[in-house]
């Protein structure tokens, strides 16, 4: 049955729209499509982007799957419109959260970094399931909870070997299951099945990142 609320809007935001938040957009997007149809809609846009940029061939070799997306993918500069019309602005950095909220400062309680949402989402043990509705109570619930977090930043793989941006693959990918899990049914699941999947999440997405700490300490 077709939700009767619009659907949840996601902007994921990175430089140049071609590598980090373009992964990102089309994974996820592709992920809760085949889930929900209709009920979210996944876009991205880069702080740094300018016309000719394009999605790199080392993108396409890390993410196999996601071919026929990319080859759609059509990089677009950051709008202060695009952040006001999201439900939800996962930057793949805290420099460019604040990027984003630099420019459109009322959307701080819609504004976090992937792997700090997650982090959050997995620790509370939220699962929105295909309710637009429920995911934004859920979004609402985060941003309350989210003091102490301490989250990896994506890597940046543009310009470097392929062996960077498989890295890269490696360390946002946990992040975004955690979204989908969230996706895959409604209700509160138990503290400790979610506190396990925060922990595994963020281990599983340090190896790459210059912080050196994404533990997770939230506020409950």
């Amino acid at each position: 049955m077709a939700n009767a609320a619009p659907p949840l809007r996601i902007l994921m935001v990175c430089t140049g729209n071609i590598c980090r938040s373009a992964y990102a957009h089309h994974y996820l997007a592709a992920a809760l499509d085949r889930q929900h149809p209709g009920s979210f809609v996944v876009e991205s846009a880069g702080v740094g982007w300018f016309r000719g940029l394009e999605v790199t061939p080392e993108l396409y070799a890390a993410a196999p799957g996601l071919h026929d997306r990319l080859a759609g993918h059509r990089g677009r500069l950051l709008d202060p419109a695009m952040v006001r019309a999201a439900d939800l602005v996962l930057a793949v950095t805290a420099e460019h959260r604040q990027e984003v909220l630099a420019e459109t400062p009322a959307a701080l309680k819609r504004t976090f970094t992937i792997t700090e949402f997650s982090q959050v989402l997995a620790h509370l043990g939220l699962r929105p399931g295909a309710d637009p509705q429920a995911w934004r109570a859920a979004i609402t619930e985060i941003a309350r909870h989210r003091a102490g977090v301490q989250a990896a930043d994506i890597e940046d793989p543009y310009g470097q070997p392929q062996a960077a941006y498989d890295a890269m693959i490696v360390q946002v990918r946990p992040a975004l299951d955690v979204l989908v899990e969230a996706a895959t049914g409604s209700g509160q699941s138990s503290s400790k099945g979610s506190s396990a999947r925060a922990s595994q999440a963020a281990n599983r997405s340090t190896g790459t990142s210059n912080s050196g700490n994404s533990s997770t300490k939230v506020r409950s």
